[in-house]
């Protein structure tokens, strides 16, 4: 079983992306972002998605890291194409598995017949790359990067010290929720809840029964940090110094610099060609990038 902390909890190593500086990581996860909603084909989503892969690999996370990263990836994947496969509304639709015929009856009236689409596998495989990739670059960041220093890195980047005294502060809280919700399941099986019974009114009490002693600790558990800061005359606006200054590197300049020029590039050209197939602007000097867009992007 995972140790719930393992989740947020870093692995500090010396490793090329450990010392990456926490502002090149951010910058390169905005910048990824960019690239998972700008582009569109499999193959260059496939392309990310192994830049993600491999920054994950390179940074020799803990098997127990690994296991869970394997975990959200394999079941968000699984979950996304084969709900889309089941479900694609677009056209043209090629069915390569019959579920539920139209001619079933009952069923086959209720749902007009259940199939599996080729298409949607398609149109699942590309929103479960985007899924992918933003899931192992988001919690390589907070694996490989202490609290402290993410937290110096959003000052630096010039974020609000409350907004980014927020952002770090629930991050920290994450393991302790769910600590306390392996708790509260632990006590409802004692009372003899079942996971594996069906029903709604049995679903929605134990849904109500779980989460309101979690939502009342952690109403909780903000009201004392609220009143621990206050005590403690915080002040966001206040000068404040740095347990670690953090320094830019070449190798740092060049993570950033490549990452937004790849970036606004990408999304450039996307623009271009929207601009163009919606016939809004058209150069014929530009239509080596409009046959990029359509054939890469």
């Amino acid at each position: 079983m995972f140790n719930t902390a393992s989740l947020i909890q870093p692995s500090i190593k010396k490793t090329f992306i450990h010392r990456i500086d926490p502002r090149a990581k951010i910058t390169f996860l905005l910048c990824a972002s960019i690239l998972a909603v700008s582009l569109d084909k499999p193959k260059s989503l496939f392309i990310l998605f192994m830049v993600a892969i491999s920054s994950c690999i390179f940074a020799k996370l803990p098997w127990d890291k690994v296991g869970l990263l394997a975990i959200f990836v394999i079941l968000g994947m699984w979950g996304t194409m084969f709900s889309q496969a089941l479900f694609y509304a677009g056209h043209p639709r090629t069915i390569i598995f019959v579920l539920i015929s139209s001619k079933t009856p009952i069923l086959g009236a209720i749902t007009d017949g259940l199939y599996v689409y080729r298409e949607g596998f398609i149109h699942g495989a590309v929103q479960a790359l985007r899924f992918s990739s933003m899931i192992c670059l988001g919690l390589l960041t907070c694996w490989t990067t202490e609290p402290r220093d993410l937290l110096t890195g959003l000052v630096k980047l010039k974020i609000p010290y409350n907004f980014a005294f927020m952002t770090i502060t629930a991050l920290r809280f994450i393991p302790t929720v769910l600590t306390e919700t392996k708790t509260v399941i632990a006590v409802e099986r004692l009372k003899g809840f079942k996971p594996t019974k069906v029903g709604i009114f049995s679903s929605l009490k134990t849904a109500v029964s779980t989460l309101r002693p979690i939502l009342a600790n952690s109403v909780r558990r903000a009201s004392t940090l609220a009143l621990s800061i206050e005590s403690r005359a915080f002040n966001p606006t206040a000068p404040r110094s740095h347990l670690r200054d953090l320094r830019y590197k070449f190798s740092d300049f060049l993570i950033t610099g490549g990452a937004i020029s790849g970036s606004l590039a990408v999304a450039t050209i996307k623009i271009m060609y929207l601009l163009y197939i919606n016939e809004i602007f058209y150069s014929s000097s530009l239509r080596h990038i409009y046959q990029l867009a359509g054939k890469v992007l």
